[in-house]
């Protein structure tokens, strides 16, 4: 550099010092700027705006009372600034709430904070808590008079957690290209989750979002996968694209707008799974439900819909269906003691939580079906496919994966006119 300061002086400003030294200063700030780090979208050590670099929060944990989490590997419990405590396998943390703050009570010890942090004392080590194992590091903290557990990792190990406990992993290579696809669907709805820039948590461990099961979710098979995949997301012109995945569309998958009411989204329309339905491997490609008559009424009771349960059912007709061929409008024509008729009209996918299951363990598995009332006064559905029917459809994934069709060809398909950039650039 003094070199170069030498040269600028005797060769290009002989006799002119303030220009010399202005000259000199913008070519070094040039130089210094051009040369100075940057920062990677994610970086899950940034505890300050772990939004804007793009590490996760996973909640997994709150409750208005008090809760153990009993330790199972060796720990550092921390707050905003000191480190308190090592804690050793085998002991428990009890939290409560203390006034505006939290009381980790762990054997003889009191610890008073308004956060807790929870870090191996390996770095290369996940978290085991409550016999679960966690990457990153764990924050306890208190709001509005709840306890919350949450968390907080890179992206790619959140990715990594939910593969297994969302997916059909199959046997062999078979589900290989459909395992790329899905990494990136979930990588690209974690992303977008974090834009939402939640107070202190991004997405739930469960199926209001994405399920998560940290460590004991991962293989090394869709570890590899992941990691092939790093930072890939699916794109719709200047932003990340909007996603939604299901199990089975059952040969149709459906406009988002029929679902979620959304506005129409170009990419999320209904496309035929292949005219020989790719998704017909699936257990739930076709499907039957029986309910008698008592069951059929008490559901229609139980979700607000009748003002008792005695009634019979006179009739049940499909008034309209959605393009895909799931119903849009089903009618129940219900008659009371006195002979009297009710009508009711369920709509779209919010018929599914209504009608449920003939077990009752669930609800129904999608809206794309045939209803009959037959002699013996039993309600029977016949149906296809399984979930809400948006975006991509899993075992219609798989069943191209099978076929020897690519992870892009497989994302084009489900979401036509996307295209898959890498978050890191």
């Amino acid at each position: 550099m003094n070199l170069f300061y030498s040269i600028i002086s005797n060769k290009i400003f002989p006799s002119n010092k303030i220009l010399i030294d202005f000259f000199f200063l913008l070519i070094f700030g040039i130089v210094f700027l051009s040369c100075s780090p940057t920062k990677r979208i994610f970086d899950a050590d940034n505890e300050s705006d772990p939004n804007l670099y793009g590490s996760i929060r996973v909640l997994l944990l709150e409750s208005f009372e008090e809760i153990s989490i009993k330790i199972g590997s060796k720990i550092i419990l921390s707050n905003e600034s000191n480190k308190l405590a090592e804690i050793k396998t085998g002991n428990s943390i009890m939290l409560s709430i203390n006034s505006n703050n939290l009381l980790a009570k762990i054997s003889d010890q009191d610890f008073v904070s308004t956060n807790f942090y929870l870090d191996s004392e390996d770095a290369n080590e996940s978290i085991n808590i409550n016999s679960k194992k966690y990457r990153g590091r764990i924050k306890i903290l208190l709001k509005k008079s709840k306890i919350e557990i949450v968390n907080q990792m890179g992206i790619e190990d959140y990715v990594k957690g939910v593969m297994t406990k969302e997916m059909p992993i199959g046997n062999g290579m078979e589900n290989y290209q459909a395992l790329k696809a899905f990494s990136i669907c979930v990588r690209t709805y974690a992303f977008n989750k974090i834009k939402e820039q939640k107070d202190f948590f991004d997405i739930y461990t469960d199926t209001r979002d994405q399920v998560y099961g940290g460590v004991d979710g991962e293989t090394d098979y869709t570890n590899k996968i992941v990691d092939e995949t790093a930072g890939q997301i699916l794109t719709y012109e200047y932003g990340p694209a909007t996603i939604f995945y299901h199990s089975t569309c059952g040969g149709f998958t459906e406009d988002v707008e029929n679902v979620f009411g959304k506005e129409s989204i170009p990419y999320l329309t209904s496309v035929e799974d292949g005219s020989d339905h790719y998704c017909k491997i699936s257990p739930r490609y076709e499907w039957k439900e029986n309910y008698s008559e008592e069951v059929f009424v008490d559901r229609l009771f139980k979700s607000d819909l009748i003002e008792s349960n005695n009634y019979l059912v006179d009739n049940i007709e499909i008034i309209s269906r959605f393009g895909s061929g799931r119903v849009n409008k089903l009618k129940i024509s219900l008659l009371d003691k006195n002979g009297n008729e009710k009508t009711i009209t369920l709509i779209g996918n919010n018929m599914r939580s209504v009608i449920r299951s003939g077990d009752n363990k669930s609800i129904l598995k999608s809206n794309y079906f045939e209803v009959e009332l037959n002699q013996n006064k039993e309600i029977v559905i016949d149906g296809k496919g399984s979930g809400h029917g948006v975006g991509m459809c899993q075992w219609g994934a798989i069943g191209q994966s099978k076929l020897g069709v690519d992870y892009l060809n497989i994302l084009s398909h489900y979401f036509p006119g996307t295209k898959i950039k890498n978050s890191y650039d």
